[in-house]
Parts: structure tokens; sequence; C-alpha cells
């Protein structure tokens, strides 16, 4: 059995450098084997051997380093987290709008972008992932009328001053959107994904903004400190080819507090990276 030993053990340490020549050597009855193994070579030590208590020998088999490297990579520890950058870019459209309240799909858009953080389970198709997202959002009329604020702080429609031209007004909101999705990817080497989750916004800024011409003459009006709902939420849908995703969201919250402006849901579709 010892004999057999050795002879494997001989046999692998020159196998490693396959462009050298196999050189097998065998011994009988050794009374101890010492092969150590270093980043460039490996070094196998024989003493004693049959017939000869004194006997040693040695023999040091360069190592292939890249091999070396790729097999020192494969034991390293699986990191499950993940940190990607995300961009978006997508149009609101406007739903169940309080009457006499013409908001327009492509008058009305988002940008975000921000950081998020995915933990994906070793061997497992599903990642979990949360993150922080700065969100702009846009609500433009298409009517010709402008939104204002009053005294009491109610936002309400009046008319463009006679004559006024080119006009337009919309709604600004700014927040600050932590996103807490699922992600499916579908099938072991497939390059598509499905992406469900609640996007939560805490709306840190809201403004009117009002342009129009009048007699050659621009204008620009802006309301700030207006009654919004500090905290809101989007229900977001996402089907993602490699790094490429198009993404829905529905906000089934009024962007105003009751009775504060008008009431509308939204819809908002685009692409994000």
């Amino acid at each position: 059995m010892r004999k057999l030993l050795m002879m494997m053990a001989l046999t692998a340490a020159v196998a490693v450098n396959a462009e050298e020549k196999v050189d097998t050597t065998v011994i009988t009855n050794a009374q101890k084997v010492v092969i150590v193994t270093s980043d460039t070579a490996q070094t196998i030590q024989v003493v004693g051997g049959e017939g000869s208590e004194d006997y040693q020998q040695g023999k040091s088999v360069p190592l292939n380093e890249m091999k070396m490297r790729r097999l020192r990579k494969t034991k390293e520890k699986y990191d499950p987290w993940d940190t990607d950058f995300d961009l978006g870019v997508g149009v609101n459209t406007p739903l169940s709008v309080s009457e006499g309240y013409g908001f327009a799909t492509f008058r009305s858009w988002e940008i975000f972008f921000g950081f998020n953080w995915g933990y994906t389970p070793e061997k497992a198709l599903q990642t979990y992932s949360f993150g922080l997202w700065f969100d702009w959002k846009g609500y433009g009329l298409s009517t010709n009328k402008r939104m204002v604020k009053d005294q009491d702080n109610v936002v309400d429609l009046v008319d463009y001053p006679t004559g006024a031209q080119k006009g337009s007004s919309r709604i600004d909101m700014f927040s600050l959107s932590v996103p807490l999705l699922f992600t499916q990817k579908l099938g072991r080497t497939s390059k598509w994904s499905l992406t469900v989750g609640p996007v939560v916004n805490f709306n840190v800024r809201g403004r009117l903004n009002n342009y129009y011409e009048d007699n050659d003459v621009e204008y620009s009006e802006s309301f700030k400190k207006l009654d919004y709902n500090v905290v809101t939420v989007d229900l977001m849908a996402a089907v993602r080819y490699k790094n490429l995703a198009f993404y829905c969201k529905y906000n089934p919250v009024n962007v105003f507090k009751k009775n504060k402006g008008p009431e509308f849901k939204s819809l908002t579709f685009g692409l994000y990276f």
C-alpha cells in the first residue's frame, strides 16, 4: 500500500506541469514523505527506503501560476451582496384626475438615479434588494389654464392673462425614494429577469412652476410650500434584459393632501439601467 501511495504522489506532482516530460521514481518502504506546495513550486522529499535508512531524495516541480490563481479564486468565500448604480427616465400618465385638470402624458416625466444593494443567496435565482434613489417627477398641464396657490395654501386653476401665449404650468416634486425589490432570474443561464416591489417616496420639495409670454415679454411664476403628502408609495414592476430594464410604476396615493390641490393618481413607464 505504501508503495502505491508513493507512486501516486510522485506521478501527480510531475503531471501538474503539462509541458514537462513525465518522470516516475519508485521507492519501496519509505519511512517518510514530505510534500511542500508554494505559489510557484511543489517539493517532494523522501526519507528512508528499502535497504537504506539514510536514503533521501527530493524533487521540485514548478507549478502553473495561472492554474494556481484560478484554484485560489474558486476557494474564495462566496459574497452574496452586490452594489449597483441605477439611472431611470420615464413619462407620467396622471389617472383619475380632478375635473378641469388636463395633465399631458409627454409633458409629465420622471428622472431618478441612485444605488441599490442586492442580496443573492448562493446558487439562487432570486435577489432581494433595497436602495436609495433621488427622484424628480413633473406633472404638466395641456390646457389653457395655469395652477396657482391662494392665501389658504390651496392649489387651483386660473386663466392666463388676456393675450398671453405659449403658456406652461407644471407641478415639480423632488423625493428621496427607497426601493424594496424582489428579482427573479428566468433560468441560470438566462439574461432575462423580472422585478417587483414597492418604492417608498419621501417627498421633500414640491413647487408649482408657470411660464408664459405676454406681448413678447416672458413671465415665470413659482409657488413653494405646497401641502403635499410627505410619504407616497409607487408599486413597481420591471422586465430586464442584461443591463437594460423597462419599468412601470403605479402610484395609488394623491400627491396633494385632501382639499389642498388636484386629486390624481399616476402611472409611470420608462427605461432604467
